[in-house]
């Protein structure tokens, strides 16, 4: 399934160009311009020079009219959304959000009262704080926010589509449905279309997940981040269907669309080392790399070293993608990422560390007890202990909303083999591969080896 920051997007569209806004009953007297944090220089060129432009040109505005206009709230709401859509291009987290919460929690400390046009720009702060707040996984405080900028603001789709991914993280699938037929009701974009294809998919409906991601797609602008990501999940619907060819041509054509996106490199590089071209796997998650050092490119790299036997290259790939989870963990100027369930994962396929792999997601569980994805690692860690009983618990409640999700197919019948029904466990196992020939995770060796593949 698609990481939660796959959901967040925030496109270039609602960046303020012009900065001559009056502030009329939207200001206050307390904001200061020694507040306008610097926007981080960036170290590689990912993203396209236009937009890099448009967001130095918009800063500099911004900043600008904030020193002869310091109460402009309206302003520094927009001056938060160039740190929050630099994030989102540089993958440069932690000075990037530090500097939008900054600001937004000085205006919504600005916006308290109940009635009034600030009501507007509080919503609005509410919004894009409880935006930072998903993307670090702070899942229950990005879901009271949402609900208090809907208070506000029951016409805005975007709010809506807060409640759908807080809601989704917190295993509240039922209620995410409830927000996402909403939004799309209110505004049917690349941004309401991809979170129905989300919640198709965790529902098991492939297809509809395909149909409704396509829409995201031709409702985006060829080239932005937000549209090629849409591409990119779109070719992932087919690759973890097994169409591997279709996969590589979205992602292809989103690279042609957006040069160098690093999602697409490093899936094209995923692309290549299930087909075993080991040179090309590793030339493109190199090449992602460079451009924005993701853990889970790291660790598709591994993978790539792991299947030559290259162990010291291996071993120097899941180094670097521990050490970048433990970046986002300790975060910086107090503004972290809530990494529980991301390191379990690690710590289960490339550390080999059960034990804190299990601290780390029954930790993650005390959040978010009811999320398929913490399910299933509490499932796959309690198999890989050799505990299949409790294995087979964690899995139930992992397939809870048939999602036919091959790993979870076939960890399911791993785990029914071990309990005593060996021919239901090989069937199932059998079926995840017809479903996904090309699966990738800790257990796909002795999968394999159980049905003769």
């Amino acid at each position: 399934m698609k990481p939660l920051n796959a959901l967040l997007i925030l496109g270039l569209s609602g960046l303020l160009v012009s900065c001559t806004t009056s502030t009329g009953a939207d200001t206050v007297a307390t904001v200061t311009t020694s507040a306008v944090p610097a926007l981080p220089e960036r170290t590689t060129s990912v993203g396209l020079p236009s937009e890099a432009e448009t967001l130095q040109r918009t800063y500099t505005a911004l900043k600008e009219h904030l020193t002869t206009q310091p109460d402009d709230l309206k302003s520094w709401l927009k001056l938060s959304e160039v740190f929050i859509t630099e994030a989102r291009i540089t993958g440069n987290y932690g000075p990037n959000y530090n500097a939008a919460l900054t600001i937004l929690d000085r205006v919504l400390a600005q916006t308290t009262t109940k009635t009034g046009p600030s009501m507007n720009l509080r919503g609005e702060a509410l919004t894009l704080k409880a935006l930072i707040k998903l993307s670090q996984h702070e899942f229950q405080e990005a879901l009271t926010l949402g609900e208090e900028a809907v208070a506000l603001d029951p016409h805005r789709a975007f709010n809506y589509g807060i409640l759908v991914d807080a809601n989704v993280e917190l295993g509240d699938y039922a209620t995410a449905v409830t927000m996402s037929d909403k939004m799309v009701t209110i505004r049917p974009d690349l941004r309401s279309y991809s979170r129905v294809s989300y919640l198709r998919e965790i529902h098991g409906d492939v297809p509809g997940a395909m149909q409704a991601m396509d829409l995201a797609v031709q409702a985006g602008y060829p080239g932005s981040e937000d549209h090629s990501w849409c591409r990119v999940q779109l070719g992932g619907l087919s690759e973890r269907s097994g169409d591997l060819v279709t996969a590589q041509q979205q992602y292809e054509q989103a690279l042609t669309e957006r040069p160098n996106y690093p999602f697409a490199l490093a899936a094209l590089g995923r692309i290549a080392g299930k087909l075993k071209n080991y040179p090309e796997a590793e030339k493109q998650l190199n090449a992602a790399i460079a451009l924005m050092p993701d853990a889970g490119f790291h660790q598709e790299l591994a993978r790539v070293y792991a299947a030559q036997g290259k162990t010291e290259l291996r071993d120097e790939a899941v180094r670097n993608a521990g050490l970048v989870l433990a970046g986002l963990a300790k975060g910086g100027e107090g503004h972290s990422h809530q990494v529980g369930l991301e390191m379990a994962r690690y710590q289960l396929e490339f550390a080999k560390d059960l034990e804190n792999a299990l601290i780390n997601a029954q930790h993650e569980a005390t959040h978010r007890a009811n999320n398929n994805d913490v399910n299933l690692t509490l499932a796959a860690i309690h198999y890989a202990k050799g505990d299949a009983a409790t294995a087979a618990g964690f899995i139930a409640r992992a397939k809870r909303t048939n999602s036919k999700d091959a790993y979870m197919q076939c960890l399911e019948g791993l785990i029914t083999a071990k309990n005593g029904d060996a021919a239901k466990g090989k069937a199932l196992v059998a079926e995840s591969f017809k479903s996904d020939p090309y699966q990738s995770h800790p257990f796909a060796a002795e999968a394999r080896r159980m049905i003769g593949i």
